[in-house]
């Protein structure tokens, strides 16, 4: 084996790990959201930073096992020596199950779902709180900015993974005609897989300016943090006079006089 096919072999691999992964830490934080907005005690100790560091090096542990076949079946194919799937059995079960079900489909409705779910529960709460006027104030303009934050994210997810979820359907439709395709055919799909998983790489990207955009107090929090960071805020001294006034004894002499 030459370090041409262990390269070709390792690109698949990690790129069969770092896509999912991806995938699965989107799922776990939109978890995290519908967590510590619920009602129920239990549900939000879910949302902790010690079980947030448990559960971080799972979802690499379990691709990375995933993916081993990935290692076996993946090699240079000839004749024209592309890097692709030696064995047409998991090729099939790659090409037509595992990447679009948790590449594309599977993310896309635990999002929905959860988005749903943290809408609910921050109606809820606003219902709950009705009769308490700032209560409901504060939480209706948080309700707000979430509900923006989510609908913007969910239509972003959308939109980028859409050409990659119909580039697959177009895959699986000519799974069969892979042998008989023209040269110029391979660079165009090869072309259109590069573009789509560039473009579905903005999903991963896109949180930060979302909150800028929908989150008036993220935008404030972030001019505070970078004045501090690059010290230009204006520190004012003020004098403050500690001295203790001293009062005045006026001593009037009364002389009487006699007439």
């Amino acid at each position: 084996m030459n370090a041409s096919a262990i390269a070709c072999k390792l690109m698949i691999y990690f790129s069969q790990i770092i896509g999912p992964c991806a995938m699965t830490f989107l799922f776990l934080a939109t978890f995290d959201r519908w967590a510590c907005t619920s009602r129920s005690v239990k549900i939000r100790q879910l949302s902790s930073i010690n079980i947030a560091r448990r559960i971080f090096p799972i979802p690499f542990i379990f691709w990375s096992l995933v993916s081993i076949p990935y290692l076996i079946y993946c090699d240079f194919i000839p004749p024209f020596f592309t890097c692709g799937f030696t064995n047409i059995l998991f090729a099939q079960i790659a090409i037509s199950f595992l990447a679009p079900i948790f590449s594309v489909i599977f993310p896309l409705i635990i999002l929905i779902i959860f988005s749903i779910l943290t809408y609910r529960n921050l109606h809820l709460m606003t219902i709950a709180n009705a009769q308490q006027q700032s209560v409901r104030t504060r939480l209706s303009i948080w309700g707000q900015q979430i509900t923006r934050m989510m609908i913007i994210q969910a239509v972003l997810i959308i939109s980028c993974t859409m050409p990659r979820c119909i580039l697959m359907i177009y895959t699986i439709a000519t799974l069969n005609q892979r042998t008989i395709r023209s040269l110029n055919r391979i660079y165009i799909e090869i072309l259109l897989d590069q573009l789509t998983e560039c473009i579905m790489g903005l999903d991963f990207a896109s949180s930060f300016y979302i909150f800028c955009l929908s989150s008036s107090r993220f935008r404030q929090t972030i001019k505070t943090s970078l004045k501090r960071f690059f010290k230009l805020e204006n520190n004012q001294v003020t004098f403050i006079n500690t001295s203790r006034p001293t009062a005045a004894l006026t001593v009037t002499k009364t002389h009487d006089k006699q007439n």
